[in-house]
């Protein structure tokens, strides 16, 4: 690999997929919106290239003279009213580059779904990269737009583009500059959210660790297939014991009932909705949560060699980060 795009690359993860590349002395081009900040990437010697997956143009210009293509640009939003730019971007967008891709003889794509476009395991099971998608019962515009993207990457690999799919778990560290949903969780955490939990918990991994997994699967993976990319299950306890763990803290939290919480979340919903605010936390990602959302990591571990941190280092450089910014107090 000599070459490589990488779209979305001013981005959490698509930045430091970017850093991975560099480190190995891939010249890396980058494509940002128009007026997207590239505060991710000062410093780091990359070509940016300004357009958007939206645009033909823009992606058969992007993925020029390029050995492979990172299509990491998505729009990841946990609220969405209006989700018509998720879907548009999330499909038209991997569309649009995977077409450009192969239009251009691109040796090789590497998409970037997520694990919300898996299937959740069975109550007290851990799920894989084959696990069926399920949650057809809740209008989880992400999860959704994720699932039919991921179909429409592999619908790609299936007509002969080499596209290889990482599934990427809650993605958590510093450089989370928005911050996205997953930031929010440790700022929301440690900036005054009650001592509650509720049952539930999902798989998370290190940004710069799945980042690395991305770059593995340029290197090392097979065309057509999926590798997740996550190394840590926790309930929703033990994530906020462990954010209050890397913060130097300690709270006693309390257990509300699954009914209970669900009024509550419905509640700041319909209010949010009302003041056309955001809700700290909406009712179809709190649904999604509920049910335990746990995977295994074997298959890039076995195949790829990913290696995954320890999660406290995750949170210490995260919580680094969001202080340095000013989002987070000292707690």
């Amino acid at each position: 690999m000599k070459s490589a795009l990488v779209t979305g690359g001013c981005g959490f993860l698509g930045s430091s997929i970017v850093k991975a590349l560099l480190g190995r002395g891939v010249r890396v081009r980058v494509l940002a919106l128009p007026n997207e900040p590239t505060d991710n990437l000062r410093g780091h010697d990359v070509e940016l290239v300004r357009g958007n997956v939206l645009s033909r143009e823009s992606c058969e210009a992007a993925v020029a003279d390029q050995d492979t293509v990172f299509h990491a640009a998505a729009i990841y939003k946990s609220w969405a009213p209006d989700p018509t730019d998720m879907y548009r971007v999330n499909l038209s967008g991997t569309f649009n580059v995977l077409e450009a891709a192969r239009r251009a003889g691109v040796p090789r794509v590497v998409y970037t779904a997520s694990m919300v476009a898996l299937g959740r395991p069975p109550l007290g099971g851990i799920a894989d990269e084959d696990t069926a998608y399920e949650a057809w019962d809740l209008d989880f515009a992400y999860s959704r737009s994720k699932y039919h993207s991921r179909e429409l990457a592999e619908d790609f690999a299936r007509w002969g583009l080499d596209v290889r799919v990482v599934c990427p778990g809650v993605v958590l560290g510093p450089g989370d500059i928005s911050p996205t949903p997953s930031g929010k969780l440790i700022i929301t955490t440690l900036s005054g959210a009650p001592p509650v939990y509720i049952d539930g918990g999902a798989s998370y991994v290190d940004v710069r660790d799945a980042a690395e997994a991305h770059v593995l699967a340029a290197e090392k993976g097979q065309p057509g297939q999926r590798y997740v990319a996550a190394a840590h299950n926790l309930s929703a306890l033990e994530l906020m014991q462990a954010i209050d763990d890397a913060a130097g803290r300690s709270r006693r939290y309390v257990k509300v009932p699954t009914g209970v919480a669900r009024r509550v979340v419905q509640a700041m919903e319909t209010r949010a909705r009302r003041n056309g605010t955001e809700p700290m936390l909406s009712r179809n990602f709190f649904e999604y949560s509920a049910r335990p959302s746990f995977f295994s990591s074997k298959k890039s571990e076995r195949e790829l060699g990913a290696r995954y941190r320890p999660l406290r280092e995750t949170l210490t450089d995260a919580i680094a980060y969001f202080r340095g910014r000013g989002l987070l107090k000292d707690a």
